[in-house]
């Protein structure tokens, strides 16, 4: 199967939805030394880019932005979830206009206002929550809606039924403990049932495909 086909097959049927694309140790961790780059592998790199590719928009917290050291994208606009409005050190990213969401109580602070005048969309989410996100980025026309964690960010998503698609690769890295949960969050919501789609494996990395149940 050719790199393109793997990829394709991956990424499963074409439709609208909310997709959460995650990698995790075999542990449950989703960093090594603090950060996700040591796990993975090429297979991995593709698949993220074949996923923010089909999002209209991809939706990422700040904390995951400086983390990784997110830079401008080049294809999908991304939207940044934060509240500090804290974006020191990353004024190009700023500059390469992402969508800032914040809640309405900060929407209108002067952070916000310089994050405006540097180059982004600051778009308020009134109370906070992530369905008044998802909304907002549905005003602005968003049907495929990506979301690239991190931990808090999933489980915001997923306490509030926020997801069509899981895609999770499992890297074969193993340590006696986790040191950042993939999914860290305090919500106390059912939790949701998803049905396998497709496994794959390549080099022994894992791809996980699961899609949301019709029931609880």
């Amino acid at each position: 199967m050719s790199d393109t086909a793997l990829i394709k097959h991956l990424m499963g049927p074409d439709r609208e939805g909310i997709r959460l694309i995650a990698v995790s140790t075999l542990h449950g961790s989703a960093t090594i030394d603090g950060t996700s780059g040591p796990m993975g592998n090429a297979t991995d790199v593709e698949l993220f880019a074949a996923l923010r590719e089909w999002a209209d928009i991809a939706v990422v917290g700040s904390a995951t932005v400086k983390s990784e050291e997110y830079g401008p994208s080049t294809s999908t606009r991304l939207a940044v979830l934060s509240h500090s409005l804290d974006f020191a050190g990353f004024e190009g990213f700023i500059a390469a206009g992402p969508i800032v969401l914040t809640p309405e109580e900060r929407a209108s602070s002067p952070e916000a206002r310089r994050l405006a005048d540097a180059g982004a969309e600051v778009i308020s989410t009134g109370t906070g929550t992530m369905s008044e996100a998802i909304a907002a980025l549905r005003a602005q026309g968003a049907r495929r809606i990506s979301c690239e964690g991190g931990p808090s960010v999933y489980s915001a998503f997923i306490a509030e039924g926020l997801v069509d698609k899981l895609y999770l690769t499992l890297d074969p890295h193993l340590s006696p403990s986790v040191e950042k949960p993939v999914i860290d969050g305090k919500a106390t919501s059912p939790a949701l049932k998803l049905e396998l789609e497709n496994v794959a494996a390549v080099d022994s990395t894992v791809f996980l495909r699961y899609r949301r149940t019709q029931t609880p």
